[in-house]
Formats: C-alpha cells, sequence, structure tokens
C-alpha cells in the first residue's frame, strides 16, 4: 500500500503510520552558493592579496624602499612615478585602485561572476604595463593569480549553472 506522495505506509493494528515527504530543494542564492565552496572563495581571496600586498608596495614605494612584491598592481607604482610632486593625489589615486580590488574580492566572495570577470580583466591589463616594461618576474605572477581567479571564476560558474538546473526542473 503506498500513500499518494509516493511513501510507503507501514501498516500496524492501529492506523497506518506515514512516513514524511522529502522537502523540495530549496534553491540557494548566488552568495550561500559562493559562501559553500572553497575554490570560489580562494579566488575571491586572491583580489584582497592583490589590495594589501600593494598597499604594502605603495607605502614602501614612499618611504623609498627599492622592494616591492611581485604580485602586487603596476597601475601603483605608475600613479606614483606620475604624481611624484603631488603625493596627496597620487596617495588617492592609489587608494582608489586598492578599494577596486578589495571591492571585487569582497563582490566575488558573495557570488558574484561579474566580480570575478571585471576584476581578472583589470588585473590583466595592469599586467600589460609590466609587460611593456619588461618585468618579467610580475608577469609570471600576474599569469599565475589569473589562473587562481579563474579557478574560482569557473567553480562559480559551474555551481550557478547546477542551481539553475536545479530551479528549473
Amino acid at each position: 500500500m503506498t500513500e499518494p506522495a509516493g511513501t510507503p505506509a507501514v501498516a500496524t493494528d492501529h492506523a497506518p503510520v506515514v512516513a514524511p515527504a522529502p522537502a523540495p530543494a530549496v534553491p540557494l542564492t548566488p552568495r550561500a552558493l559562493a559562501e559553500s565552496m572553497p575554490l570560489v572563495q580562494s579566488g575571491a581571496r586572491w583580489f584582497w592579496w592583490i589590495a594589501g600586498l600593494s598597499a604594502v608596495n605603495v607605502g614602501m614605494q614612499h618611504s623609498g624602499s627599492d622592494t616591492n612584491f611581485v604580485v602586487g598592481l603596476g597601475i601603483t607604482s605608475f600613479i606614483d612615478a606620475l604624481f611624484s610632486g603631488l603625493m596627496v593625489a597620487g596617495l588617492v589615486l592609489d587608494a582608489l585602485v586598492l578599494a577596486f580590488f578589495f571591492a571585487m574580492g569582497l563582490m566575488a566572495q558573495r557570488g558574484s561572476m561579474r566580480a570575478f570577470y571585471v576584476g581578472g580583466v583589470v588585473y590583466a591589463l595592469d599586467a600589460l604595463l609590466y609587460l611593456f616594461a619588461a618585468d618579467w618576474m610580475p608577469v609570471g605572477f600576474h599569469v599565475l593569480v589569473l589562473f587562481f581567479i579563474g579557478k574560482g571564476a569557473l567553480a562559480l560558474r559551474a555551481a550557478l549553472q547546477a542551481q539553475e538546473h536545479v530551479d528549473g526542473s
């Protein structure tokens, strides 16, 4: 004997006992999907590494150091060289660039494909600055970081497509 929901009934001396039907799948938001996936989180955090290490590079450059991190941004170095006589203006522009990458990391961690794409494209364009300067170590590191950002974006895209499939069926 089966119930209308397809759940078998158990006959006893008393009334039949019916097991509850499984709950329908609840659609997850892009944020919930992203937060549950380590690859997405790892890819998104690279934007924070870019912003953080670039901030250290800016500080070291303004203190007169010749040392910098290869994961840092070429655009901040370009801004600092261009605005060497207007240090406050250069720092404000640097802060805007760093805030952009921090925001891309935050939005990517919340499940925004657009953040992965826009942030990745801007970081790839930054690699062109090093390419034109023939500074190969930062170019190579930019490629490596873009690989990990891309892995995060692909993981998020696959999860979103799987969720759409669940929602659509």
